[in-house]
């Protein structure tokens, strides 16, 4: 059973690093010398407002999170608790409907325009109009920073507040530098969110690296200079994960934990209760009322104009069910390792899972559109029987979203005691029998919450889902990316509130905390 599971893990391993390797001999047997296109001045703008972007969007998303993450979590402030679930819905908002957002406000035409019309709009299509499209991505700072005050001490504030350090001085010089491992987090993963984002980018007509990917590729006689500029793009994302993991190396311990959880004391706000709750709302009613106000909008438009409003079904169905396939296929693949690092490796054998841990942090630095443009080629050639169908989309988000399940799944079984295995074990069940029997049952918070974020990211996924769907296979992304591109807002707002209701639906019933500890 050992040698199975370890080839199981290497064989996901390998599959993880296909796209990268099948890019790199794309590249040296392609007719395009990649010495030619790095040597481009439009390769190494494109290299900087891609890092621009990421840059930016990070920087934004982190500075907007750490005061909410605060507030919702140390304060006094009326609203709190409804404020810390409420204020991670924008998850639910891809990166092209914020785009669609963006476009339908600031855009000629658009309702911020018609209303301010001769105060000089500033342009919207390029960086500024991408930047605030990914900026509804700021809950990927804000989850890591509310685990990380959920884990902290209080009595280091209490400890502070008695020495009469002032509110202000303790949190900079005494919470913030607990917080600043979960800061650059937040930090990595809405770099790399951006520099591999598509959609915003594309519809807001930035020429980043991942736009021009899609559109050397597009092009009958440049889809071997995609390959050099996916390889590159490739490299620009694992380069951001090894500088950032190296910044984050010297505060990894810096967050103070006791083993006794101890409830925080309410911080008083005085007279800013209200302001900060004013202040909170006003962001969950950009991040989520913003875009139900112009589906609705654009909705009694297209009926106004006599337009005729569909619901698309099947592309919800297409979206729903590849997000139960792929949720059922990466929770039971990221399982096996999960479980094995925990309770089946020998003292030996850590480094194995160390390894698989940078592994799968280069994992989440492949954009989706290096592993659609991969896939597409490796297909097209090798696997033909697989081409445009719906296995080969599903062996794509395989590629692209097992470190995200893997991730979800390793963090919360880690937490878990290992009492109840050995038990288990000592009574005469195989390892796997004490994993189904004992550990399983224990875990269903963290597999369900495995789960959910893998059926939110496919159902969002736009690159992998627009070159990897068979065809007439239609999706809800895919729907609102060709309706939003060609300007059609009338006819893809009701594609766009079905994505917005399914994945809110979904994140409101995600458990809230699943390093629940076992039941002894």
């Amino acid at each position: 059973m050992r040698v199975a599971i370890v080839a199981f893990i290497c064989a996901v391993c390998a599959l993880i690093c296909v796209p990268g390797v099948y890019l790199v001999l794309m590249v040296a047997a392609g007719d395009v010398s990649a010495v030619a296109v790095l040597a481009s001045a439009d390769t190494w703008w494109a290299v900087g407002r891609t890092l621009a972007l990421g840059g930016g969007a990070a920087v934004l998303c982190v500075a907007l999170s750490v005061p909410l993450a605060w507030l919702t979590h140390a304060t006094d402030m009326p609203g709190r608790r409804f404020f810390r679930v409420a204020l991670n819905l924008p998850l639910a908002v891809p990166s092209y409907v914020g785009a669609f957002v963006v476009v339908a406000l600031f855009a000629p035409g658009g309702t911020l325009v018609d209303l301010w019309t001769g105060l000089g709009m500033p342009e919207i299509y390029g960086g500024a109009g991408a930047t605030l499209a990914l900026m509804f991505s700021y809950p990927f700072a804000l989850l890591p920073l509310q685990a990380a005050l959920a884990r902290s001490d209080p009595r280091l504030w209490e400890s502070a507040r008695s020495l009469g350090a002032g509110p202000w001085r303790t949190f900079w010089q005494v919470i913030m530098p607990g917080l600043r491992p979960a800061i650059i987090t937040g930090a990595l993963l809405i770099g790399l969110y951006a520099v591999g984002d598509f959609g915003a980018v594309s519809l807001m007509r930035y020429r980043s690296l991942s736009y021009l990917i899609y559109v050397r590729y597009k092009s009958l006689f440049d889809s071997d200079e995609a390959a050099v500029l996916a390889l590159l793009l490739v490299i620009v994302a694992v380069v951001v994960v090894i500088l950032l993991r190296i910044v984050r190396g010297p505060f990894q311990q810096a967050l103070s934990t006791s083993g006794e959880r101890r409830p925080w004391p309410r911080v008083g706000l005085g007279r800013w209760r209200i302001p900060a709750a004013a202040g909170c709302a006003l962001v969950l009613a950009c991040g989520v009322g913003l875009p139900l106000y112009v589906v609705i909008r654009w909705c009694v438009r297209g009926l106004m104009l006599g337009n005729e409003i569909t619901i698309p079904w099947l592309p919800l169905v297409h979206s729903v069910e590849l997000g139960l396939l792929a949720g059922a296929l990466l929770v039971t693949a990221a399982l096996v390792p999960a479980l094995w690092f925990r309770y089946g490796q020998r003292d030996s054998d850590r480094s194995g899972s160390r390894w698989v841990g940078t592994l799968v942090h280069i994992g989440y630095a492949l954009p989706g559109i290096v592993v659609a443009l991969a896939l597409v080629s490796l297909a097209s050639a090798y696997l033909g029987p697989i081409y445009q169908t719906t296995l080969l989309l599903l062996l794509g988000f395989l590629l692209r979203f097992f470190p995200l399940a893997l991730q979800t799944l390793d963090e919360a079984i880690a937490s878990h005691n290992r009492g109840l295995f050995w038990a288990a074990r000592s009574l005469g069940c195989s390892p796997a029998g004490a994993w189904m029997r004992a550990v399983i049952p224990n875990a269903k918070p963290a597999l369900a919450a495995a789960f959910l974020a893998v059926f939110v990211a496919v159902i969002k996924e736009l690159p992998l889902t627009l070159l990897l769907s068979p065809p007439g296979y239609a999706t809800l992304s895919t729907e609102i990316w060709m309706l939003t591109e060609d300007a059609y807002f009338a006819a893809v707002s009701p594609a766009v509130f079905a994505m917005l209701l399914v994945a809110a639906v979904v994140l409101l019933f995600a458990p809230r905390r699943v390093e629940k500890e076992p039941t002894r």
